[in-house]
């Protein structure tokens, strides 16, 4: 009994592995047992990955994340926030179909996914070093699915609440596209950011995840749908993932 409490105790050390710093800040990561964690020098984790399955994603509100993937047909996805790639690993390998843009703000994070999270040097992914904004707004290529999750080292970036950043999200989205965001806290429903989503996006989910994320699923499309409708193809993608997606879309309610 000692020694399987010696062997948790081992597997629950975190060790720092590595560590960098440039004009923003500080950036680390620690090893624990099997996972790896990139944090920007506080204690929120701002992406992990399990080394030898780099594929599932270990945070819950991106499982949420993943259920706008019901809503559209997507050949393409921009993700705008790298961390250390955890997203970026599960589309690579679930759905080959998919092309997939992924915008980091610092060039160092790029780097430290690439060389310590097994980031995938693949012909299907291409990583942009540019203000998630500026590169919205600077190309007009269009895309399906865009996942935000732009977040530094005191929580979620500014930018992502404001309202610009908003319409050049709906903006860069085709005509059925969805945009999945990922808040720390939902603003108050009279605030103006969320007037502004509801204007844009005729349908508007929410669901808060375990950790006390919300996720909102902005649908773009026009069409009439009842959420019960979509309970098979759920499904299916909690299948083909192999996470607990339908916990997650039993919670999803209208906004």
């Amino acid at each position: 009994m000692w020694m399987d409490e010696l062997n948790v105790e081992a597997l629950l050390m975190v060790n720092e592995v590595y560590r960098t710093k440039d004009d923003m800040g500080v950036l680390v990561v620690t090893q624990r047992g099997n996972k790896r964690v990139l944090s920007f020098g506080s204690d929120l984790e701002q992406s992990s990955i399990y080394i030898d399955k780099p594929q599932y994603l270990d945070h819950d509100y991106m499982q949420v994340m993943l259920l706008g993937l019901l809503f559209t047909e997507s050949r393409h996805a921009t993700i705008l926030g790298l961390g250390g790639g955890a997203l970026v690993h599960c589309v690579d390998h679930f759905f080959q179909n998919m092309d997939c843009v992924a915008v980091e703000l610092r060039q160092i994070v790029i780097d430290t996914a690439y060389q310590w999270f097994k980031l995938p040097r693949t012909k299907r992914l291409q990583v942009h070093c540019a203000d998630a904004s500026v590169y919205l707004n600077s190309n007009k290529t269009s895309t399906d699915i865009i996942f935000s999750d732009i977040f530094n080292c005191e929580g979620m970036s500014e930018s992502q609440g404001q309202i610009g950043f908003i319409q050049s999200c709906f903006d860069a989205l085709k005509d059925n596209g969805c945009l999945v965001l990922n808040y720390h806290e939902l603003p108050e429903a009279e605030s103006t950011l969320i007037v502004k989503i509801k204007t844009l996006f005729p349908y508007v989910l929410v669901c808060n995840a375990c950790t006390n994320n919300t996720i909102l699923i902005c649908l773009k499309q026009t069409q009439l749908f009842e959420l019960t409708s979509f309970v098979q193809k759920s499904e299916s993608l909690a299948h083909r993932v192999n996470m607990p997606l339908m916990y997650y879309f039993w919670r999803l309610e209208t906004l």
